[in-house]
């Protein structure tokens, strides 16, 4: 093709066509300026559709994700619940006239240390490698660098729970013996009424004493702020695989 080109030059000059010349000089120009620009189109768009299709592997990565760890937050969201019913019962009731199993299954709610630990591997690669950035959705991409802070700040009111626990209530519960009566629970039928009868009066008298009620007074208002930031959690977790779902439509049609 080259050689051919030449040839035209090569004649229009032996033939002192200058005119003619420069204006096939001056188009054989644009040609090769248009294929330039035809192939850096070419090569853009190819380059665009990898993009697109990594933003599309790694937008249905996080949906698998932030779907399964939705699940697993309202399982121990549902702890924290049952934690909270637990103290308001145990500080409206008259501890008596419940039976010793009742008492222990409040006591051990009350116990009960649920902690959120979603799968971050993904998200983490995701954000740690810069790859978020290929999320072209806006909205999608700020909530999805924005959720580790959500997460963390959740986590803290989880954490100062177990911290109070293990510090105070788990250990003057220990103090008293109460959790030295596991033994009672795994051979019930090995326990004689009269000593029954022992543990239960135990079960009333710290769940009667001051100290206890203070403990369970600290021990509600951190669980109510874990309560309270729950749903917030909860919310941009929805949110967000809605987006993303959203999107994985777009990218597939």
């Amino acid at each position: 093709m080259i050689k051919f080109f030449r040839k035209i030059r090569k004649q229009l000059l032996d033939e002192n066509k200058v005119g003619k010349y420069l204006k096939y000089a001056i188009g054989e120009i644009i040609l090769v300026m248009i294929g330039i620009l035809l192939a850096l189109q070419v090569n853009t768009w190819n380059s665009n559709r990898e993009l697109k299709k990594e933003e599309l592997k790694i937008m249905k990565s996080l949906h698998k994700e932030f779907s399964t760890n939705l699940i697993k937050f309202d399982n121990k969201f549902d702890d924290h619940i049952a934690k909270k019913e637990s103290i308001e019962t145990i500080a409206s009731i008259n501890p008596s006239g419940f039976s010793i199993d009742s008492l222990y299954r409040l006591i051990q709610r009350v116990n009960n240390t649920p902690s959120y630990d979603p799968f971050q591997g993904i998200y983490n690669s995701i954000i740690s490698s810069g790859k978020v950035e290929l999320i072209s959705n806006d909205v999608l991409k700020e909530k999805v660098s924005g959720y580790q802070d959500l997460l963390m700040d959740y986590k803290d009111s989880e954490e100062a729970v177990i911290l109070f626990l293990t510090q105070n209530l788990h250990k003057y519960l220990l103090s008293e013996g109460i959790l030295g009566n596991y033994h009672y629970f795994r051979n019930k039928a090995e326990i004689s009424e009269e000593e029954e009868r022992r543990i239960k009066e135990k079960f009333i008298k710290i769940i009667d004493s001051d100290k206890y009620e203070n403990h369970l007074t600290f021990l509600a208002s951190w669980v109510n702020s874990v309560i309270k930031k729950g749903p917030i959690l909860r919310k941009e977790l929805i949110s967000i695989i809605g987006l993303l779902e959203s999107e994985i439509e777009k990218h597939e049609n």
